[in-house]
């Protein structure tokens, strides 16, 4: 390559370089306005607290370690600036703590699907099985 090539080799390099930078800038702010968008639309469709009332045993062992929405929501609508490694690490301890509760509800919850897919069954049987005799 003559010595021009090079030049505009390097040339075009460096602006594709810049560029790149320039667009994981772009995605940057955009991420950031993205969740800034879901944090306004998530107060204003707060759930509020259930808490444990009228719980019966088996929910309230689920919820056994579970973030309450008040702990939640302090951690992400806080007036005050906190230190960046502290609000890390309580919003992540939160965030497992969420997860953990998270994986008892699945699993719940696949549990509880399961038992009304059987009675379901056990019922349409019965149904079938009595139709049967009748005739």
């Amino acid at each position: 390559m003559t010595m021009l090539g090079d030049a505009r080799l390097a040339q075009l390099r460096h602006r594709r370089r810049e560029m790149r930078r320039e667009l994981a800038r772009i995605r940057w702010w955009m991420r950031l306005l993205q969740a800034k968008r879901d944090l306004v639309l998530a107060r204003a469709a707060f759930p509020g607290e259930t808490g444990a009332i009228d719980l019966d045993a088996a929910w309230e062992a689920l919820a056994a370690d579970a973030p309450t929405s008040r702990e939640l929501a302090a951690a992400i609508w806080t007036d005050a600036e906190d230190g960046i490694p502290g609000s890390i690490e309580r919003i992540d301890a939160l965030a497992a703590r969420l997860a953990s509760y998270e994986a008892r509800v699945s699993e719940n919850l696949e549990t509880v699907t399961a038992d009304v897919v059987n009675a379901m069954s056990e019922a349409h049987r019965a149904s079938v099985a009595l139709g049967v005799s009748r005739a």
